[in-house]
């Protein structure tokens, strides 16, 4: 299959894809990421020195001074910039990837209509979050500042505009680790995400759509942390990262 992947560059979306590449060797992909660098902070520094640090750390993944070598689509040559998909370049760069299928990974732009359309096999979605329940931005923050005692993953359909909404594939829990970092625990959200994924599009492959359940409940969705939010998940004992965390990252 041609598998097109939308990205971000962060240390998770960086790994998830390499991971993803390195699981399916078989298919041939594309790579496009979203193009921002940093997460709009709210002007919080806490959050303005997470964003620095995951910065060093995709910088040190992509060096392979992390994990080892990463696949030769993540360096060279640089993922091309996909900042718009819905403009007429944007839908033409996807068209000219060829894809069967859109993989997105912590991609920062909402996929319209015409976007969606252009892979015959449609468009899936990783979420660091529980759907329904946590949607949108920093779910696993959000899931730790509330004390869940499980954070999850879910692998669902993108069928039109809505942000987290459409049918779900699977959902993948572990339990909350509240003595490590927000960082650690997203991160360690991927590799079972991964999976799903690859088992996912081997069920395409073979002319199998993978069981949807339909998003039933309302669900909420969330922010971007504020300060007031980033006080609060400190004041519980939480942390956002922490430098001396090195083989939990690495593992």
């Amino acid at each position: 299959m041609n598998i097109t992947l939308l990205g971000h560059q962060d240390i998770a979306s960086l790994y998830a894809l390499d991971r993803l590449i390195s699981l399916m060797p078989e298919h041939d992909y594309s790579v496009f990421l979203s193009g921002e660098m940093q997460t709009d902070s709210a002007g919080d520094r806490r959050l303005d020195e997470l964003a620095r640090f995951d910065a060093e750390l995709c910088g040190r993944l992509l060096v392979g001074a992390i994990r080892g070598p990463v696949a030769p689509q993540l360096t060279a040559p640089t993922p091309a910039a996909l900042s718009n998909p819905n403009s007429p370049q944007g839908q033409r760069m996807l068209r000219e990837s060829r894809p069967d299928l859109i993989i997105s990974i912590r991609y920062r732009r909402i996929l319209r209509d015409e976007a969606i359309a252009i892979p015959a096999d449609g468009v899936i979605n990783l979420h660091s979050g529980v759907l329904p329940d946590y949607r949108g931005v920093m779910a696993t923050f959000w899931a730790m500042l509330a004390g869940e005692r499980e954070i999850g993953s879910t692998l669902h359909w993108i069928v039109d505009s809505g942000i987290d909404t459409g049918p779900i594939i699977e959902v993948r829990r572990r339990a909350t680790r509240p003595e490590s970092s927000y960082l650690v625990n997203a991160l360690g959200l991927y590799a079972d995400g991964c999976n799903m994924i690859a088992q996912a599009v081997s069920a395409i492959a073979a002319g199998r759509k993978p069981a949807i359940q339909g998003q039933t409940a309302k669900g909420r969705y969330f922010r971007t942390p504020d300060a007031e939010a980033v006080r609060r998940f400190e004041g519980n004992g939480l942390t956002l990262f922490d430098g001396r965390e090195e083989a939990e990252i690495r593992a």
